[in-house]
């Protein structure tokens, strides 16, 4: 039912967040990047200072292209995670970590995120952060696309 859809490698990552649906606003040092989480595409990318659009009070950011005039919600290296970790209809993802990274590198620590769905038996991995710092994970607002941002890249998953 849940497909991977893509990874994108990038650098410096910091913070992302969901708009009311599945488009999802990814800041960053190099920039700013918009990606619909349904298809796993980025369709924007400027690279930009986006700090002043940022209210670090409130833990937003003004939204970027077809997201402007919108206020989108961030969370990652300025802000806890609030992301979502369960859909409305049993979908839950789990967090294990740390723990011992897989043979031979089992003397590092790893977060490994899992997909569960328990009257469904359904328990799937999706991916550990490493040498990379996790930044924030959780399902869209929909409950029909899921992210793991870390310091180094995103993974994308939909079920659509």
């Amino acid at each position: 039912m849940w497909r991977h859809k893509n990874i994108y490698a990038i650098g410096g990552l910091e913070n992302i967040g969901f708009d009311q649906a599945d488009a999802l606003t990814v800041l960053s040092s190099q920039g700013v990047g918009l990606f619909n989480c349904l298809t796993g595409e980025r369709f924007f990318r400027q690279e930009t200072s986006w700090w002043e659009n940022y209210e670090p009070m409130a833990g937003t950011i003004s939204g970027y292209d077809i997201l402007e005039g919108s206020i989108i919600r961030i969370c990652g290296l300025d802000g806890p995670d609030f992301l979502s970790k369960e859909t409305r209809d049993g979908w839950i993802l789990e967090c294990t970590g740390p723990v011992p990274d897989d043979p031979p590198f089992e003397k590092y620590q790893v977060n490994k995120i899992f997909l569960t769905h328990q009257s469904r038996g359904h328990h799937e991995f999706i991916c550990q952060d490493g040498g990379c710092e996790l930044r924030a994970f959780g399902f869209s607002a929909t409950g029909n696309s899921l992210v793991v941002a870390t310091s180094c890249n995103l993974v994308i998953w939909s079920r659509v």
